[in-house]
């Protein structure tokens, strides 16, 4: 069941001082307000109960709070809106109460079924007013998404995407900055080094080592790592440990030389690419401080827009501005900003590889330093080596920590580039490696206990980069697979919900514009490749593509886009409520428009609650009123005077609406002087009619008030023309004789009846209602009138001839 509004009633909300009540029984509701009556009181109050803010009231120096309340209410007393729907299990009260000094607002219904209900209406179209309009469309194409985006859920979707592919890109930049082939190419230099072989599988290095220790009958035959592990020890016992841990470390800062010195020629074209960007946005800082100002902008920008600051100034510096050019220039520099975004995006990314390329080499190095071995006094050299390599590799990292716009230069690749004598020490560890190497051979023992033990630890290397790289790849893989399909179902998506949406766009503007020459309006999207910039709006002008919109539009045509998109929005994303609020929306069409708009509204959206409020009089009265009637609706005006400040006419037809409303809902404790005025309403209605003679007389005089003189003038009238009319005297006699008709004192007297006495004087009052109104529903001219008079067969009677009485003129 999708909800609708039963009865609606704010008290002490902006021009609202007493309780306005709106008793809609889920009907909609056309309601009429000069300029100044408080008409937004209504809408303002709904956007406030739903979503804790009025849009038009938003701002820095704005309190909503003290915005939203009446200002002429005690402090004691509360502001407050009661929706009740037509499930009741949602009725709920929102108050604003002053609470230790502070006003302070609360939801009164706690229930996790209401709190679900109000979550789930945040994100649909309940309230349209005009300076929403065409806010939309004089909004930038990445603005028009942004806005697109958020009604449709599409910004989360954005989000998700935006993570996948910055996941994409760490990973990536994982893989290269580890440089796995070159560090598993060296590890399988090592096997064929220490064992003569290429090995790519476990089993072939088991087998391998058991030919090479078979001279040594040990007894132990090698099935696992293990096994290896208990071969090492067994050989351990022979061997010279401290020229195995020489040995070790020697060819382990060779490998990590080696391999760094491998990777020199990428690490100095990273650095390249980097010093490059650098330069590029070094030279032109300006633009790169544009970016800074980006947020800025754009808070100004919105500022500007929402019309949070509407003199003409800067809002910032306060100097004397045109508002208009302001906005121009402030579009104008963030679309500077965008070009300067983009470089400064590629200043990142080289950036960001310079750091983690560096970062990995230097860890590389810090293990090496780390080694116990590299402070005995025949490895001082090669610490030194190291350590120079080491501060070397860190000016390149610290280059990347320099901000650009600090003005400072970076060093040239040529001053910092990894050259060949860098690595010189290679040459000296070499031949300390040969040497000891030599003086093994007459040491098979501990030959074999190196050669075995560093390449199990190679093996090992291999298996793990292999593992590393594997896992990274698949994810690498994985990611860009998601990726790719994320934005191509994206992108899918997006184009099949606008052009479903471009289409009833389209229809509800072209119903507001038949015969004009704007055709297929829809709504584009903006963007190359994967990137999604912005959408913008498209139609045929006398047979020809055009955009923006603002082109040929009128203010009026505009108007009329900006209610097509709000409908369509309804449609397509409204799940929860089937009620909208159209707040004085028609306040730019011209006559014709404004007919056509009507027709939409009955035609296309009979199925909606509408509560549609104007200040236009003559669409009211002569265009939407007859319409509204016809389908149903219920209709009022609104007033404001000192007292009361905003409240609700209490029109005949409405007030019989709330007095039905209030005995369906068993609400009789106010229904009396309600009831009075309707009987008086209807008294007079039927005298006018039958031209029965009234006297007046002062209340002083006059102890039973207007609807006794009313009655006996009817009586008195009746009883020498129509014999069938003095049949009813018993129903006349039944309304006089009520204990509800007897105000003597005052309309506005308290009453005290039964719930029973009350619903037989109703009946009663409905009674005489229908015996003097026709209920023909084709009947043009209901009321049973001497004007209507049939001289021939001597009746009073209705328009149509289907109610009549006898009648002796």
């Amino acid at each position: 069941m999708k909800i609708k509004i039963q009865n609606l009633k704010i008290k002490g909300i902006r021009g609202a001082k007493e309780t306005v009540e709106l008793p809609l029984n889920g009907k909609s509701i056309l309601l009429y307000g000069d300029n100044g009556t408080g008409k937004s009181s209504i809408s303002d109050s709904i956007e406030w109960f739903y979503t804790d803010k009025v849009s038009h009231l938003s701002g820095s120096e704005i309190d909503l709070k003290d915005a939203i309340r009446n200002a002429t209410i005690n402090d004691i007393d509360n502001s407050e809106i009661t929706i009740s729907y037509n499930n009741t299990n949602l009725d709920c009260t929102k108050e604003l109460a002053n609470k230790r000094g502070k006003l302070a607002s609360e939801l009164l219904n706690g229930t996790d079924e209401f709190k679900k209900y109000l979550n789930d209406s945040e994100n649909e179209n309940l309230l349209l007013r005009y300076q929403y309009l065409t806010n939309f469309i004089d909004n930038t194409k990445g603005e028009k998404l942004k806005y697109l985006s958020d009604i449709i859920g599409f910004g989360e979707v954005t989000k998700k995407k935006e993570v996948l592919q910055k996941s994409h890109n760490f990973v990536k930049s994982e893989i290269k900055a580890q440089n796995f082939d070159a560090q598993i190419s060296y590890q399988k230099q090592i096997l064929i080094d220490k064992l003569g072989a290429s090995i790519s599988q476990e089993q072939q290095l088991f087998d391998i080592i058991n030919v090479k220790i078979k001279p040594l009958n040990s007894g132990i035959e090698i099935k696992s790592n293990n096994d290896i592990d208990i071969l090492l020890d067994h050989i351990k016992k022979s061997v010279n440990n401290n020229l195995h841990l020489e040995l070790k470390f020697l060819e382990d800062t060779k490998n990590a030389l080696l391999i760094l010195k491998g990777e020199a020629e990428f690490i100095n074209t990273e650095y390249e690419k980097y010093y490059t960007e650098f330069e590029i946005i070094a030279n032109d800082v300006d633009a790169i401080m544009k970016t800074y100002l980006a947020e800025l902008l754009n808070v100004g920008k919105t500022v500007l827009s929402k019309k949070y600051h509407k003199e003409n100034s800067c809002p910032l510096c306060l100097q004397d501005k045109d508002i208009n050019e302001l906005q121009k220039e402030i579009q104008k520099r963030l679309t500077e900003i965008e070009e300067s975004s983009k470089k400064k995006l590629s200043y990142d990314k080289a950036k960001q590889s310079v750091v983690s390329i560096t970062n990995e080499r230097i860890k590389r190095l810090e293990f090496i330093l780390a080694n116990t071995e590299i402070n005995k006094e025949a490895n001082k050299e090669i610490k030194e080596a190291l350590t120079l390599l080491q501060n070397k590799i860190s000016e390149y990292q610290k280059a990347s920590v320099i901000k650009v716009t600090s003005g400072d230069k970076l060093i040239k690749t040529e001053e910092l580039k990894l050259l060949d004598i860098d690595f010189i020490i290679q040459g000296k560890i070499g031949e300390r490696i040969l040497k000891i190497q030599e003086f093994q051979k007459k040491d098979n023992a501990t030959v074999l206990f190196s050669n075995i033990s560093a390449s199990k630890e190679a093996f090992l290397k291999i298996q793990n980069f292999n593992k590393q790289k594997n896992i990274l790849e698949k994810q690498r893989k994985s990611l860009e697979i998601i990726y790719n399909e994320f934005v191509k179902k994206q992108k899918e998506g997006l184009e099949n919900f606008i052009n479903t949406f471009s289409d009833r766009i389209n229809e509800f503007y072209q119903y507001m514009n038949p015969g004009e020459p704007f055709q297929e309006i829809k709504i584009v999207t903006i963007g190359e490749d994967d990137e999604l910039n912005g959408i913008t709006i498209e139609y045929k002008y006398n047979g020809k593509w055009v955009s923006p919109p603002q082109k040929y539009f009128s203010e009026s045509h505009l108007n009329c886009f900006g209610i097509s998109f709000f409908l369509a929005s309804v449609e397509a994303f409204n799940n929860v409520n089937k009620f909208i609020v159209l707040d004085d929306v028609i306040s730019s069409f011209d006559s014709n428009h404004r007919k056509r708009f009507a027709e939409l509204i009955f035609e296309k959206f009979s199925e909606y609650q509408i509560i549609l409020l104007t200040h236009e009089k003559e669409w009211f009265t002569n265009i939407v009123s007859p319409l509204a009637r016809k389908k149903g609706w219920l209709t009022n005006e609104i007033k404001w005077n000192e007292v009361k400040g905003t409240h609700i006419k209490e029109k005949p037809s409405d007030l019989k609406e709330s007095i039905l409303f209030q005995i369906a809902e068993g609400r009789i404790e106010n229904i009396g002087n309600p009831m009075r005025k309707y009987l008086e309403h209807c008294l007079k209605e039927i005298a006018l009619n039958l031209e029965a003679k009234l006297s007046f007389k002062f209340n002083d005089s006059n102890e039973h008030r207007m609807p006794y003189e009313l009655l006996m003038a009817i009586r008195s009238a009746i009883k020498d023309s129509s014999k069938e009319l003095k049949d009813e005297y018993p129903l006349l006699n039944r309304i006089e004789s009520s204990a509800l008709f007897g105000n003597a004192l005052s309309h506005d007297n308290p009453i005290n009846a039964s719930t029973g006495d009350i619903k037989s004087f109703w009946a009663d009052i409905i009674e005489l209602e229908k015996l003097f109104i026709c209920q023909e529903i084709t009947c043009r001219r209901p009321k049973v009138s001497l004007l209507n008079y049939d001289t021939v067969n001597h009746k009073i009677r209705c328009g149509c001839d289907a109610t009549k009485y006898d009648w002796k003129r």
